[in-house]
């Protein structure tokens, strides 16, 4: 569950949070009311918002940032590269603005910002797709620009989420390494920025409140994730973003009931939108069998270990399901042999 991808998830959209900090020509409250409906899975009412700025600013990097942003949490939200294609039309368009904004300006730090940021997401899909190496190169190009820019100014509380996230991660998946000079590590004070980064930041509230949970899931601190999963669920309520950790840090705490509710919300969300390659929906009814397994109902459980079994997902992600067909096979075999 928490890879690299994991990292690199959490820490690009707090950097797509921080960057609100410059607006450029895009007014701060229609920035955030894209952001919330983001968070909210309004895709459709955020392109929209960002597009509009995006004709009437043609030479402004903001907007097509923003869209740029939107398309790649489709894509993830998703489980899809359906829209890869306008997520890259619109990274490249905001790169190539912001360098010919910095011809005239060079020292424009929004503008520097917006392009750290940029090559930041355009690193993400890139390993995304598997070229790992190249993504990292670019991944290292937009975390020092992004360093160098948080620098100037140490009350900029939002930027601390980035930089939290940055030490958190880089010292879990280097953990292993913490006795090297080089590879300190940094898990407490990452999660110490981060914390200061929801109660004092104004943009990246809500994306430092889901960093939290799932930091917390990792750590084995249950009850914490719980508790960020809850107040962020408090705010927008059946928000995916927030929904996720909650069910998986229910499960792993050993509340199935409530782990139960959470996935069945969530399997009800997915299957509603008009996009379904069916991964996530396959991915639920998985969850839902060993929850139901665990609490002693293995009706239910055959039930969603078999629908696993039964859903026609797309090509495209057949290949990923392969070991969650093997999870429901096996355990539609313990569940028959208990009752034989």
């Amino acid at each position: 569950m928490y890879t690299l991808f994991r990292f690199l998830q959490i820490l690009l959209f707090s950097i797509f949070l921080q960057s609100c900090h410059i607006c450029g020509q895009i007014p701060q409250n229609d920035i955030i009311k894209g952001i919330k409906w983001g968070i909210e899975e309004k895709y459709d009412a955020a392109i929209s918002l960002f597009a509009e700025y995006a004709i009437h600013n043609p030479y402004d990097p903001a907007p097509h940032f923003y869209l740029a942003t939107i398309w790649q949490s489709k894509c993830m939200d998703f489980e899809t590269h359906v829209w890869c294609e306008s997520f890259y039309r619109e990274i490249d368009t905001t790169l190539t603005l912001c360098d010919q904004r910095l011809v005239q300006q060079p020292l424009d730090i929004a503008t520097q910002f917006y392009r750290a940021s940029a090559l930041a997401y355009k690193s993400f899909q890139i390993a995304r797709e598997g070229k790992y190496l190249k993504g990292l190169q670019l991944a290292l190009q937009a975390i020092k620009r992004l360093d160098a820019i948080v620098e100037q100014d140490s009350s900029f509380y939002d930027a601390y989420l980035g930089i939290g996230s940055y030490l958190y991660w880089r010292s879990y998946l280097t953990r292993h390494f913490s006795w090297l000079p080089f590879f300190h590590d940094s898990r407490d004070t990452g999660i110490a920025l981060i914390q200061k980064s929801f109660e004092l930041g104004t943009i990246s509230r809500w994306a430092a409140l889901s960093n939290l949970a799932w930091i917390y899931i990792q750590e084995e601190r249950y009850e914490d994730a719980i508790h960020c999963a809850q107040t962020g669920l408090e705010a927008f309520p059946n928000s995916r973003f927030f929904l996720w950790p909650a069910g998986d840090a229910y499960f792993l705490h050993g509340d199935f009931d409530d782990a139960q509710e959470i996935y069945r919300v969530l399997l009800q969300s997915v299957i509603a939108e008009k996009f379904n390659n069916r991964y996530n929906e396959t991915v639920l009814h998985l969850k839902l069998a060993f929850c139901a397994f665990e609490l002693g109902n293995s009706a239910v459980a055959l039930y969603h270990a078999q629908r696993v079994c039964e859903i026609i997902p797309d090509e495209s992600v057949k290949k990923r399901l392969k070991e969650k067909y093997k999870d429901a096979n096996t355990l539609i075999a313990k569940i028959k042999r208990i009752s034989e």
